[in-house]
């Protein structure tokens, strides 16, 4: 066990350093002028936002809320997704003004649910609770070539809320650093969240075998047109899994990253679910409606 923590902790320090010396070609000043054109594509981004963290509302969006539906070795599945994000303290507070390292400090909450239209009871196969705790900082004020447009640092804990040997539950520690510039007259974000596991279940004791200690994102797109997310997961045993999200909006957006989109879902790999961590799916390919992306 002491093995496996060293092992992780390496790992985990090591893609740090290497994700913090990739040199960055938009300099300082480049930064400025591209943050100034990205303000008004910010909410193609997703969860990085170009909003300073004072500006946003204390409750707010997080994750892509989405419901997808596809049909795969023989069944009829529907997969959907809630989650958001909400700034305890806020800035101008008593709290903050006692404990001014407390106020970019979130909670945020996300629950992805997997439900089976083809059983007799169309009943629910997993579901994923994921709350956190995190720090997270937006458009960095800090003259440094390599530093990230986004930072997030934090706690999550992910569960399925079942019991035996179907109970699967992690707890992390992660980092999730990003950097946004624009290309082709679209935002690019590229993020890479990295985590060590500081205790799992007995159930689930090989994760890293198949999840790995990090998730690449890449998010390419504009608010009024479509928008490509890329996850990449590599496990340790060489494990590969792919998501891939295409959205495209059919209505006015109501807020930020709120409206109608027509939402393509694919994935490949590993832990669709936490249940089935460790089994392998094909391509499968889901069709629906999302409200944030």
């Amino acid at each position: 066990m002491f093995l496996i923590l060293l092992k992780a902790r390496f790992i985990f320090i090591t893609l740090v350093l290497i994700l913090w010396s990739i040199p960055i070609v938009v300099t300082a000043a480049d930064t400025e002028s591209v943050g100034k054109e990205y303000i008004s594509h910010s909410s193609a981004i997703g969860e990085w936002s170009s909003r300073n963290n004072g500006d946003e509302p204390a409750l707010y969006i997080n994750e892509p809320m989405y419901f997808v539906v596809g049909r795969h070795g023989g069944d009829t599945k529907a997969r959907f997704q809630v989650s958001f994000k909400y700034r305890l303290f806020e800035k101008d507070g008593i709290v903050v003004d006692k404990l001014p390292w407390l106020e970019n400090l979130h909670f945020a909450y996300t629950q992805t649910s997997m439900w089976n239209l083809s059983s007799n009871s169309t009943a629910f196969e997993d579901t994923s609770y994921r709350p956190s705790f995190f720090w997270e900082f937006q458009n960095i004020n800090i003259k440094v070539k390599n530093m990230p447009n986004f930072l997030r640092i934090g706690y999550e804990h992910e569960s399925n809320g079942q019991g035996g040997d179907k109970s699967r539950g992690i707890n992390t520690l992660f980092i999730f650093p990003a950097w946004i510039i624009q290309a082709g007259g679209r935002d690019l974000a590229v993020g890479t969240k990295l985590y060590v596991y500081i205790s799992r279940d007995s159930e689930n004791a090989d994760i890293e075998k198949y999840r790995g200690y990090a998730d690449l994102i890449v998010r390419y797109g504009r608010e009024d047109s479509w928008f490509i997310a890329a996850m990449w997961r590599y496990g340790i045993d060489n494990k590969n899994t792919i998501q891939l999200d295409f959205s495209y909006p059919i209505r006015k957006k109501i807020f930020a990253r709120t409206g109608g989109y027509l939402y393509i879902q694919s994935f490949y790999g590993y832990g669709e679910t936490l249940l089935t961590y460790n089994q392998k799916q094909d391509i499968n390919v889901r069709f629906g409606f999302a409200v944030v992306r």
